[in-house]
């Protein structure tokens, strides 16, 4: 001990004696989910927590927080997404948001490619023939800068002449737009309207 500083560490939140209470859990899981970039899954949390905590108690704590989150005056709401949980900001707020946005260049989106992710995400699997068919041009450049950004990639080759490579669209897509999965995918006209915003605030 030096300084008058103690050689007690701090109390763990989560102990063996309160590891079943979700009150508990609660701010811990605020701050894991505000330190991942990504969605975090249950599993991953329950990895964090150890064998203590079940499954059950970390539902608690995040329907818990979700309500804290859900209450007015806060900016971002927690929501299940691609297989896990993540905050996202109210869209109320956005527009906020998007102003940083306007910052970096990487993130932009032509109109011909938000077309075409459009096409790979309502018809996927999809050759890319079939996107240039359905747009009337050559999708082959736009396809690929769609894989750069981590939005589409290839899921399997179809059983065509060539065996040609079938494109979908990635978790990260489903991230982006706040999906648990791509049976929630917005009427067309909401998800241009959408990558349009997008497009607009880059």
């Amino acid at each position: 001990m030096t300084d008058g500083q103690s050689n007690d560490a701090a109390p763990d939140p989560v102990a063996p004696d309160n590891a079943g209470d979700p009150q508990a859990l609660v701010p811990v899981i605020e701050a894991l989910l505000f330190a991942s970039p990504d969605p975090l899954p249950i599993r991953a949390m329950r990895g964090v927590f150890g064998e203590e905590v079940t499954v059950e108690t970390l539902k608690e704590a995040l329907e818990l927080l979700q309500e804290r989150t859900s209450a007015d005056g806060r900016g971002v709401v927690l929501a299940e997404v691609a297989g896990g949980w993540q905050f996202l900001t109210r869209e109320e707020y956005f527009p906020w948001v998007r102003r940083i946005a306007r910052t970096r260049a990487e993130e932009k989106i032509t109109p011909a490619a938000i077309e075409t992710l459009a096409t790979v995400a309502y018809k996927q699997p999809v050759t890319r023939a079939e996107v240039d068919a359905i747009r009337g041009v050559l999708s082959g450049p736009i396809v690929r800068s769609l894989m750069d950004r981590g939005l589409v990639r290839v899921v399997g080759r179809a059983e065509l002449p060539g065996a040609p490579f079938l494109y979908g669209t990635t978790r990260r897509f489903l991230e982006h737009f706040g999906l648990k999965s791509v049976k929630e995918l917005p009427d067309p006209k909401e998800l241009a309207r959408l990558l349009q915003a997008q497009a607009d605030g880059a």
